[in-house]
């Protein structure tokens, strides 16, 4: 239900809002690598200058399935895979941000610390040599 606010209080209640969690999304196709087991949190970094600790921030999760062919169609075995990375940016095809996840058995992820905004996210997979996949298709969060 929503009730009349008064523009000084509109920045308030946009704030309050500002720090609920963002809701999951799910990868459910990856090119190359792939991903396997149960959930980890990951603190984000980025190649850009780190977030200020005063802004407001929340998370996301992902899930996503495992391939089980490389790009160029040979087979991927589940313990040929080393780990997964999310990239996420505010631009499409640009995504400055980066998450690790180091256990290759992983199929879901929750992402922390990560400035409220709405991005592009996708996501990667390396194997135990460190050939690391090209980009799964991208998908739009939120997160507020």
């Amino acid at each position: 239900m929503s009730s009349p606010v008064n523009p000084s209080m509109k920045s308030t209640l946009h704030s309050i809002r500002n720090t609920l969690l963002a809701t999951s999304i799910v990868v459910t196709q990856l090119v190359a690598c792939g991903g396997g087991g149960g959930s980890d949190v990951i603190e984000s970094s980025s190649t850009e200058s780190s977030v200020p600790e005063s802004s407001v921030v929340g998370s996301f999760s992902l899930n996503w399935t495992a391939p089980t062919t490389r790009s160029d169609g040979n087979p991927l075995s589940l313990a040929d895979i080393d780990g997964f990375r999310i990239y996420y940016g505010e631009t499409e095809g640009y995504y400055p941000n980066r998450a690790d996840v180091v256990d290759g058995s992983a199929q879901s992820a929750v992402v922390e610390n990560v400035p409220v905004g709405s991005y592009y996210v996708v996501m990667t997979t390396y194997d135990v040599n460190g050939l690391e996949s090209g980009y799964s298709s991208a998908i739009s969060k939120t997160v507020f």
